[in-house]
């Protein structure tokens, strides 16, 4: 055995303890190598898993209850699924469902965040789009005004035969978006994405290592086949890699005789860790942990630790030059 070094930290076998997070005199320092970030210190969230249907007004009371039980546990912020508004059972009917952000639907879950005091990540909205045949799919944040603190339009759209499972052509009706977006909040610098954007770590390489995000929100509708076999593994990875919490809200069951989600709604830490998921994978319900966001906390300690943004800032005049 290897005999460590006088004055050298422990190999990283576990994850590295709040207390060896830089000191005070060394925290600026961190949080620029780190990308920066809002100091909010630590703070509870929920993640929000639900089945959602074709029915507005259903959905909407359910994502009412959610938030009732956010507020309750002392959370500054729910996230909830892609399609938390809607899922019918044909691209027509999406369309038909469409609202713009300034609508009545929205009006009511602006509403929503006021009334309890949370800020809400509303993943995966049906935004009336750029022409009569496509809508965009929306990720919208409303702070606890209930303003509307940012939007996010789906980059990524599921274009895909699923094998043992449904053909899904999202691009059919859907338009793509054309930025990337971060935007502070009580719950630290969320960068956020939507579903299968999941499958593009470049992007949220992007949204932590040159955009400063220290929470990843992936609200999602995951398919039960893809869910089973990429789900989690997919989530700590991006976790892992960009040392960052990851909050992903998922819809879960049948919604109708043509649409059934996986589920598992959870939160993951910068480690790579679960730090909570739902005792039922299917049910409709929330799931919260702290997150460890400021200068003594879990966030800095793993990228103080393992500094890969430098390295990573080092590495790409090898292999990406000019970027």
């Amino acid at each position: 055995m290897q005999e460590q070094q006088q004055g050298q930290p422990p190999p990283l076998t576990a994850p590295p303890s709040s207390s060896g997070a830089p000191a005070a005199g060394a925290a600026a320092a961190a949080d620029a190598a780190a990308g920066g970030g809002a100091d909010v210190g630590a703070v509870r969230v929920a993640v929000g898993q639900m089945t959602a249907c074709g029915d507005q007004a259903v959905n909407l009371e359910v994502c009412g209850r959610l938030a009732q039980d956010a507020a309750a546990a002392g959370c500054a912020a729910l996230f909830l699924p892609e399609c938390f508004a809607f899922i019918g059972d044909s691209p027509a009917q999406s369309l038909a469902a469409a609202q713009p952000l300034g609508g009545p639907l929205m009006a009511a879950y602006r509403q929503l965040a006021r009334t309890h005091g949370l800020w809400l990540s509303l993943g995966g909205f049906q935004e009336v789009g750029p022409d009569p045949q496509h809508i965009y799919n929306t990720h919208v944040v409303v702070d606890d005004r209930g303003e509307v603190a940012a939007v996010y339009r789906k980059i990524h759209l599921f274009d895909v035969d699923v094998p043992n499972g449904p053909l899904l052509m999202e691009s059919r009706t859907t338009a793509p978006g054309r930025e990337a977006v971060v935007v502070d909040s009580p719950a630290g610098r969320l960068g956020l994405t939507t579903c299968y954007d999941l499958r593009f770590p470049e992007l949220f390489a992007h949204l932590a290592w040159e955009r400063g995000a220290q929470v990843l929100a992936v609200p999602s509708a995951f398919t039960v086949v893809t869910g089973a076999a990429h789900w989690e593994v997919l989530l700590r990875a991006r976790a892992i890699e960009c040392q960052a919490y990851v909050v992903a809200a998922a819809q879960a069951g049948r919604h109708n005789a043509k649409r059934e989600s996986y589920g598992h709604a959870i939160i993951v830490d910068p480690w790579g860790s679960v730090i909570a998921r739902l005792s039922d994978p299917a049910a409709t319900g929330i799931a919260t942990a702290e997150l460890q966001l400021g200068p003594g906390g879990l966030l800095a300690a793993v990228r103080g630790r393992m500094p890969c943004r430098q390295h990573r800032a080092a590495g790409r005049a090898a292999y990406a030059p000019g970027a």
